[in-house]
């Protein structure tokens, strides 16, 4: 019997070689042999791919729950939306004007933020970074470096730390080593709007390129300085011709013998008497002829909630020496005026005013404020409403021949929604102005 089993086990295996193999018991003749593992080989576990939007953030809603991000390059963004809710985590770092990574889940017909982080700019090799502090020992030290700021030209002219200078990342790239020192030792710090601004961070890594040895970037940037209390310097072209308040600390006497034209007297001491006179929104410069005075005013005024103040470099006395005009004499008004300039995409109160009141031939007023809002305090004649929220779903109601003018209550969700039209090829324009504002006296029609 061994001898038989032998025999038939030696005459399967030989078959094996010839015709792949003996059939297992139940097993049909013919079916496909088990795959060959190779236990070298990495276990690879299927992941859900993850929906993700990396980009700036264009605007967000807190009253429509909706953010507005761009992704892509300068010039060649495209804009997406998204809304979130009670449960999506890092909102805080959902600000406009700054890099964010929204990770967002699609229910049904919406995207829901998950998640939201910010962006942060990634230091090149080579390069190290520089805190607050440490940087304020410099420049308080005088030590020798290029401290450079790498935002938009119009920023620096706004407001720009002691002593530094302007090399946009266009700038570089074009001129590159001929507007930085011939020494390639030399310490150089480059700083733009944060820790999620990447623009510090590209010049830094262009200046290694170029041989450059001692190169930084001041991550925390212009924000920081500015939450420290730390000053900030207008450059005097921007004072000359900026649409600015400008406010002259020293005494009305002083100002009576010289002062920077266009400015307002107001003595130091009677400032926080006239802090509601100034708009909140104005960029605020001031000057003195008392550096300690200045710096004051300057924490004053950035404790009380104003975002855009600087000073004038070297206060009044160095205004004169530098050249610069000055007005003498008896001064006319003390009147704090000011008058916001128009952005991009903006309409201006008296051209929406004539809208509703049907004076602008083929145009469509959206209304993006809530049903609930409008139910309570009611809507201006001549318009749709179209909640934001509902814009995306909702756009085919909207006829590309005429132009679209959209408003909210105060002009965030109205951007929005601009943002979304011009995406979609729509002549769009909106309304940046609180709707309870005095200057927007419009009709209104109550439910």
């Amino acid at each position: 019997m061994v001898k038989t089993v032998s025999k038939n086990l030696f005459l399967c295996l030989l078959a094996t070689f010839a015709f792949t193999g003996c059939a297992q018991d139940g097993a049909k003749t013919g079916a496909a042999p088990d795959p060959v593992v190779d236990a070298k080989a990495p276990v690879v576990e299927a992941k859900k791919a993850e929906n993700v939007y990396q980009g700036k953030v264009v605007g967000k809603s807190e009253k429509a729950k909706t953010i507005s991000i761009a992704v892509g390059p300068e010039g060649k963004a495209e804009t997406f939306m998204v809304k979130f809710n009670d449960k999506t985590t890092g909102l805080q770092f959902a600000n406009k004007d700054e890099a964010s990574i929204i990770t967002y889940e699609v229910v049904g017909e919406d995207k829901i933020a998950v998640d939201i982080k910010p962006k942060l700019a990634k230091l090149p090799a080579g390069v190290s970074e520089i805190k607050t502090e440490e940087l304020k020992g410099l420049v308080d030290s005088r030590v020798y470096m290029v401290l450079a700021d790498a935002r938009p030209e119009s920023r620096y002219n706004q407001a720009h730390l002691p002593g530094a200078v302007s090399i946009t990342v266009e700038k570089l790239k074009e001129q590159e080593a001929n507007i930085l020192p011939p020494d390639k030792n030399a310490l150089i710090i480059y700083y733009c709007g944060g820790v999620t601004c990447g623009l510090s961070t590209s010049n830094a890594e262009l200046t290694k390129k170029l041989g450059y040895t001692n190169v930084k970037v001041y991550l925390e940037g212009e924000p920081a300085w500015s939450k420290a209390g730390y000053k900030l310097y207008a450059s005097n072209d921007y004072i000359t011709t900026g649409n600015i308040v400008l406010i002259d600390l020293r005494s009305s006497s002083k100002a009576i013998q010289g002062r920077i034209p266009r400015s307002v007297s107001v003595p130091y001491e009677k400032l926080a008497g006239r802090v509601n006179d100034i708009p909140r929104n104005a960029p605020v410069v001031l000057y003195s002829d008392k550096d300690d005075e200045a710096a004051n005013a300057l924490k004053d005024l950035k404790k009380d909630g104003f975002k855009f103040v600087s000073l004038v470099q070297g206060n009044y006395q160095s205004w004169v020496a530098s050249g610069r005009a000055i007005e003498k004499g008896s001064i006319a008004s003390n009147e704090i005026k000011w008058v916001r300039k128009i952005g991009k995409g903006e309409i201006t109160v008296d051209e929406f005013k004539k809208a509703t009141e049907g004076k602008v031939p083929n145009v469509i007023i959206v209304d993006a404020r809530s049903k609930e809002e409008i139910a309570e305090l009611g809507s201006f004649k001549n318009t749709i409403n179209i909640p934001l929220d509902e814009l995306s779903s909702r756009i085919g109601e909207l006829p590309k021949d005429k132009k679209i003018y959209v408003h909210c209550s105060t002009g965030a969700r109205a951007d929005l929604a601009y943002q979304e039209l011009m995406k979609r090829g729509y002549d769009a324009k909106f309304l940046l102005l609180n709707i309870d504002d005095a200057t927007c006296d419009c009709p209104i029609i109550r439910p």
